[in-house]
């Protein structure tokens, strides 16, 4: 009895210390509870860092991490009431605007801005912007580039750019956005991720307003402004790629396909129209990238972008590399590795071929089996031929990286042959081809033998894009197919001969 009155009392002593070192420890978890925290860490009951867009826990576990709105005051708002007309509303009753085409600005006067800076505005953010930057984070910017400095500039340096220049925080959610809608249309049926929906409209918001900014700072652009000027080049170009994966801005699937979409199941090519031809619009502002480079490249090369305008096989490496035919063995590539291995050679000789035989007339027409008389338009008959130039020494480029790399390494696999592509710049390509060649696929009126014959060069272009394999460049096999289809429209079976190899590439 005693024995158990004395456990009693250490027990009711102890219970009494225990009640009163809890009462403290309570009072501290209340001192250091994360108050702004975000809502994840808050339904776990654990600690928040608070490190926004996406807290370390929730990065740790690759988890959507979304944090309570902020006050009022603790961010600027982009715009004044017209924002408020026409910004995002994602899942809202009526009828949507249509969507203008991604290479065209708002029209809004842009006098009607707010009268906050445009380089150092805060973006007031929704939750698809979240959703997009977090993607963007955890996601795109770690798949941009296979090298580790460039992959760096991308995780790094442009959200910092971008958290300084509003339009670069605009296309950087843009590009997030997009990638994170392509990553779910090639998802299985019922497969989530739990990344989270985006909404297509917003995306395209965020898209045309960077767009409309950054046209500004073009028009401004000196050694000041290059860092950024570039670094928004390369968000454009990385997501014009990537629009033509996205059936509403791209009509490359058909009505069964857009029905199925997961993000935005209610809206349709009636509400969303799509951009009717082949486009090629966007090879113009590729080519703005290099104008952005060539202009200032003592300010870009001793800036934070050094990396990406740095290549250790630049364009001077490659002047005098032959365009040999025999070529090295890939035994553990890819087949469109192996495909392009075998054809590229005889593709380019049967394109030198083909021209030998046509003539071009002042009118843009073309015949066959004929010499160019006194009315053939120069610029006709120099365009094609300059363009096939022009695709040689890139492909020359490919087969070099090939045989380098086989050299260096033996038997080298996918991933060593994608570094190096990367390092030989094989998708300058778009800043190389002549003006005269881009004009010969913009002719307006009846389809004719002279536009086929450019678009079947540009399929051998589009090879290129198809062997790096990134996420945004994705869609350049199906442009191949959709290129094929245009051509035999004209019922020419030369034309069709010359796109064998292209399509056997975008097959395999």
């Amino acid at each position: 009895m005693l024995s158990s009155a004395l456990n009693c009392d250490s027990y009711m002593g102890a219970d009494a210390g225990l009640n009163s070192q809890r009462a403290r420890k309570r009072h501290r978890a209340r001192h250091h509870k994360s108050r702004l925290g975000c809502f994840s860490c808050k339904s776990r009951r654990v600690k928040c860092d608070e490190v926004r867009p996406v807290c370390g826990s929730c990065s740790s576990r690759e988890e959507p991490c979304v944090f309570p709105d902020p006050s009022a005051t603790s961010l600027k708002p982009i715009s004044s009431s017209w924002e408020r007309r026409t910004g995002p509303h994602s899942r809202s009753g009526g009828s949507p605007r249509p969507i203008p085409s991604y290479l065209e600005g708002w029209e809004e006067p842009t006098s009607r801005r707010s009268a906050v800076s445009a380089s150092q505005a805060h973006v007031d953010l929704c939750m698809n912007d979240l959703l997009s930057m977090q993607f963007f984070h955890l996601h795109t910017a770690q798949a941009m580039s296979v090298h580790p400095k460039r992959s760096m500039i991308w995780q790094r340096v442009i959200p910092h750019l971008a958290g300084k220049h509003r339009y670069l925080m605009h296309l950087l959610i843009a590009l997030g956005g997009i990638h994170s809608i392509i990553h779910r249309l090639k998802q299985s049926p019922g497969e989530d991720d739990g990344s989270g929906t985006v909404d297509l409209r917003s995306i395209m918001n965020h898209y045309q307003r960077g767009l409309q900014d950054f046209r500004q700072e073009v028009a401004m652009l000196s050694d000041a402004n290059a860092e950024a000027v570039y670094a928004g080049s390369l968000l454009l170009v990385a997501f014009v790629y990537a629009s033509l994966q996205v059936p509403e801005l791209h009509p490359a699937c058909s009505t069964t396909e857009l029905a199925s979409l997961p993000y935005t199941p209610t809206r349709n090519k009636q509400t969303l129209p799509p951009i009717n031809r082949l486009e090629v619009n966007w090879l113009h502002l590729i080519r703005g990238v290099s104008t952005v480079v060539q202009g200032h490249w003592p300010a870009l090369k001793s800036s934070c972008l050094r990396p990406m305008v740095l290549h250790f096989h630049g364009d001077e490496y490659w002047k005098d590399v032959p365009f040999d035919s025999s070529l090295s063995d890939l035994k553990h590539c890819s087949l469109p590795l192996h495909v392009f291995n075998q054809g590229a050679f005889q593709a380019v000789t049967d394109l030198r071929a083909f021209h030998a035989t046509l003539r071009f007339t002042d009118s843009g027409e073309l015949h066959l089996n004929s010499v160019s008389g006194p009315n053939t338009s120069e610029g006709a008959v120099n365009g094609p031929l300059r363009a096939i130039e022009v695709l040689q020494n890139v492909y020359s480029r490919v087969i070099s990286v090939f045989q380098c790399t086989a050299n260096e390494l033996g038997f080298p696999d996918d991933a060593e042959i994608q570094y190096n592509l990367e390092e030989a710049a094989v998708l300058s390509w778009p800043s190389l081809v002549p003006d005269v060649f881009i004009g010969l696929l913009e002719i307006d009126g009846t389809p004719g033998l002279a536009w086929g014959f450019s678009l079947i060069i540009l399929a051998h272009f589009y090879v290129v894009n198809a062997l790096v394999d990134r996420w945004y460049l994705g869609a350049f096999k199906e442009e191949i197919l959709r290129i094929q289809r245009s051509v035999s429209s004209l019922c020419v079976a030369e034309l069709d001969r010359l796109l064998i190899w292209p399509v056997k590439v975008a097959a395999s």
